[in-house]
Order: C-alpha cells, then sequence, then structure tokens
C-alpha cells in the first residue's frame, strides 16, 4: 500500500482512469485521469511558489476544485491547513498564524477572509472540472515520498481552554482511517459517495473523499446543504453512500415526508459528528427504506473509531464495532480497564491516531492513557462488543454536527473591554442537537444590548458557533 495519500489517489487513478472521479454539479463528470493531471498541473504551480515543506492552507467548500488543492499540495510536497469557510477572519488569522501558514488556496469569493499578508492562490470552484495539458514544469516533478508519520494535514479542534489546537495527521493516520473506511463501508468503484460533510473536516475528508477517491469510486461534492434540493440531487446523482450528521437526516427526512421520497439508490446511510437518537433513526428507516448506520470518531483519530459496518446487522442505538485496525477500550479514571457493561472513557489505539498538535513536541501525555488516545467521551461496551455512547467527559457539546466549546465562546467575547463576565451552556433543541445560549455581564458603566453582542460574536466566532438565545444581565 502507497505510504503517501497522494500516491494512494495517483495509484487508483493509474488502475481506473476512465472512471468518473467526481460528479458535481458545477461541471460535467471528471474521470480519474483528468483529475491526476489537473492536480499535477496546479502542484506545479504551488512547487513554484516554494512551498514545499510548508503548511498552506486550504478554505474553499464542497466544490470540483477541494480534491485538485488537498491533493496538489501534498503533490507539492507540503501539507494542508484545514480552514473552513464558516471561520471568521479573526479564527483564521489566528489559526494560520498559530500553524505558520501563509500562502492559502481559495476562491475569489472568499479572498476577504484571509488576513492581512497572506498569499492566496486562486483556485475558481470550476476549475477542478477542467483537464489541463500537464507543462514541463509539472512532468519534471519529482514525486513526493514522505514519511509515513509525516504530516498530510492539519485541522483545528479541542478547544476545551478556550484556544483551539491543530490537530497533525499524518498519511499514515489518515491512510489507515481511508483504508479501514473502504473495508467498514465495502466501497468499490462502482459507488457513488455523496460528500455532504463539509471536506475541511476529519469525517468529511476521510470518509466521503480521500476513501473513494482511493478505491476508485465517485465523489458527488455538495456545497450547499438544503433539503429539498437534496432530495433532487440524491436521485439525480444516483448516490449509493451517504454521510451525514443528525441534524441533516432529521432535515432530510421532514422534507421527504412533505413531498415525497425520491427515487433513490442509496445502499447505505452512515451518521456521525452528534449522537443519534432512536426516533431519528427509526423515521430514516421506515422513510427510505434503508438502515442509518451510526459511527462514531473524532479528530485525532484521523476521524473513525467505530461504525455499525454495512456487513454486519445494524445495531441502532449503538456505535457499532472498532473500525478495522482500531483497538477501543472504556477505562477508569486512572486508566484501568472496565468491566463489560460499567461505564467509562472511551479510549483509542491505532495507526489512525494522531501526531499530536501543532507547536507542541510529540504528544500530550495527559491526553493517554498507556498509548490508548483518551477521547473525553463516555461509552459502554456491551457483551456483545459493541460500544454506546454515554455522554461528555470533556466540556463541549455538539450543535449541527459541529463541536461547540463553551470555553472557546467565552474567551472571545471577554476579550471585549465592554464584557465583564460571560457563560455559555447548551439549551437542547429537537432540529439542532442543541442551542447555544450566551449570558453576557457588561463591564461597570459599559452600554451593551443584544444586538451588539451578536455584533462581537459575528466578528470573532464562526458562523456555527453564533449563540442563538442571548441573555444581557445587570452588571
Amino acid at each position: 500500500m502507497p505510504a503517501s495519500l497522494y500516491a494512494r489517489f495517483a495509484d487508483a487513478a493509474r488502475r481506473f482512469p476512465d472512471n468518473h472521479a467526481l460528479a458535481a454539479a458545477d461541471c460535467p463528470p471528471v474521470t480519474y485521469a483528468e483529475l491526476d493531471q489537473r492536480i499535477a498541473s496546479f502542484a506545479a504551480e504551488l512547487h513554484a511558489l516554494g512551498v514545499e515543506g510548508e503548511r498552506v492552507g486550504i478554505l474553499l467548500p464542497n466544490v470540483a476544485a477541494f480534491p485538485v488543492a488537498f491533493y496538489g499540495i501534498l503533490r507539492a510536497g507540503a501539507s494542508a491547513l484545514m480552514l473552513n469557510p464558516q471561520y471568521s477572519r479573526r479564527e483564521i488569522a489566528e489559526y494560520m498564524a498559530d500553524a505558520g501558514a501563509g500562502t492559502v488556496v481559495t476562491m475569489e469569493a472568499l479572498e476577504h477572509l484571509l488576513p492581512p499578508g497572506a498569499a492566496p492562490v486562486l483556485l475558481e470552484p470550476a476549475e477542478g472540472c477542467m483537464a489541463e495539458p500537464s507543462t514541463g514544469l509539472a512532468a519534471d516533478l519529482p514525486l513526493p515520498r514522505p514519511a509515513p508519520n509525516e504530516e498530510a494535514a492539519v485541522i483545528y479542534t479541542s478547544a476545551i481552554h478556550g484556544w483551539a489546537r491543530g490537530a497533525r495527521l499524518t498519511h499514515r493516520s489518515l491512510g489507515a482511517n481511508l483504508t479501514s473506511t473502504i473495508e467498514a463501508m465495502a466501497l468499490t468503484p462502482d459507488d457513488r459517495v455523496f460528500a455532504l460533510l463539509p471536506l475541511i473536516h476529519a469525517f468529511g475528508l476521510t470518509v466521503t473523499m480521500a476513501a473513494p477517491l482511493s478505491a476508485g469510486a465517485t465523489v458527488v461534492p455538495v456545497e450547499r446543504f438544503h433539503p429539498v434540493r437534496t432530495l433532487d440531487q440524491l436521485e439525480e446523482s444516483r448516490a449509493t453512500l451517504i454521510c451525514g450528521v443528525p441534524a441533516a437526516y432529521l432535515a432530510l427526512i421532514s422534507a421527504a415526508e412533505r413531498r415525497g421520497v425520491p427515487n433513490h439508490a442509496l445502499r447505505a446511510a452512515i451518521c456521525g459528528g452528534a449522537p443519534l437518537q432512536s426516533e431519528v433513526s427509526r423515521r430514516w428507516d421506515e422513510t427510505f427504506g434503508i438502515p442509518l448506520r451510526e459511527g462514531y470518531g473524532l479528530t485525532e483519530a484521523s476521524p473513525v473509531c467505530l461504525f455499525n459496518r454495512v456487513d454486519r446487522p445494524n445495531q441502532p442505538g449503538s456505535l457499532g464495532h472498532p473500525f478495522p485496525g482500531v483497538e477501543v477500550t472504556i477505562r477508569g479514571t486512572r486508566g484501568e480497564h472496565c468491566p463489560v457493561g460499567s461505564t467509562g472513557e472511551i479510549c483509542v489505539e491505532g495507526a489512525n491516531v494522531f501526531a499530536g498538535y501543532v507547536g507542541e513536541e510529540g504528544r500530550d501525555p495527559e491526553q493517554f492513557w498507556d498509548g490508548a488516545l483518551r477521547t473525553g467521551d463516555l461509552g459502554v461496551c456491551g457483551p456483545d462488543g459493541t460500544i454506546r455512547f454515554r455522554g461528555c467527559l470533556k466540556p463541549m457539546f455538539t450543535r449541527s454536527g459541529f463541536n461547540i466549546y463553551p470555553r472557546e465562546i467565552e474567551r472571545v467575547i471577554q476579550e471585549d473591554p465592554r464584557v465583564a463576565d460571560a457563560s455559555v451552556t447548551a439549551v437542547p433543541d429537537g432540529a439542532k442537537e442543541n442551542e447555544i445560549a450566551l449570558t453576557v455581564v457588561p463591564a461597570p458603566g459599559a452600554e451593551l444590548d443584544e444586538e451588539a453582542v451578536r455584533r462581537l460574536c459575528r466578528h470573532g466566532l464562526a458562523a456555527y458557533k453564533q449563540p442563538g438565545r442571548i441573555t444581557i444581565e445587570p452588571a
């Protein structure tokens, strides 16, 4: 098996040159040979800028150009810093500074989000559709041969103390997880994977792009999620697999109940990112006629650890069995193994585990028990070996599948001199899992109303971190 992620894609391009690699709504289908040619050309462009050995940002939505950017960065000998277009300018500047990234692959519509001094390389959405003749420079560019533990991507997460940390995912960790994904999802070159999840997140990157593009399958990028339009896209694309978060599935169920179930070709539906309610699982099965298979993971594990794999009966209410090549244990407060039926912390071992965080030497020893990654989540192992979720140890909650860290929001708001104190809590919400409730105490003599607080949030926080409820308390 090739060591680098780009080599895995290139191997698929060699074996399946005429297969469709991409079937985006904004361009004609793109074959593996065409995509590989476009990647080589873009990699040469990046290499000429001197990015080899550096971190290069990707600030793009789910468009055909995304895999060109990602694999082009790797082909140029760099690693990819994943930047969500929903981030605020402050967050993008903070993450770029922390990661030491200066060059960013983006599109003109998002260029305004970059900090002063950043070096944008524009790659418009439709450019991923175009096969360009390989230049001499592209042909002469030596193939990178990264060591297995060399960094491939950085994704910011784990802001439990107020500051997000950049998880360093390696060619080995991401490669191990995509190999396991191919086996657990039984991916074949005949599959068409509906890429609804953001590709800048580990779940979307591995499960809906890197794994399919290593298996000779077709990726169907979805730039924007709209439930009714998505139903049409599922039918039009003849997608065979879909991956999403519970909130997205609930929205699709509701849309299908209003306007009818599409004539889909789905053989599997995979859910992760947040706990799946049994009612949502039941309604999906009844509406679409296939089970909703739940899994579990985290960015630091590249990301999938547990899954109700497609070659076994689905276990509703369970996170499934450990992913191939992944060992999952339930540990007590001192790292001891818990007996079957006892609740403890979910811990993970395997080649999929990350190398550590940006700016930190190696791995944080407090995050491991005897080499097993501590996830900060609680679970219980049943007699059949499946794991069930039992809540979070770490101070966070999910909203529409996104991780929300209260301390991060509080820290950003408290940086304003008009704020004496800020606190964030989760309010259960049937559609979003949880809503963000922010309580603010103004500084003495400061005038602060709800709209002023919302402006602070819009300036400093990603779109998915915006509070739904704001309370101003007397100073």
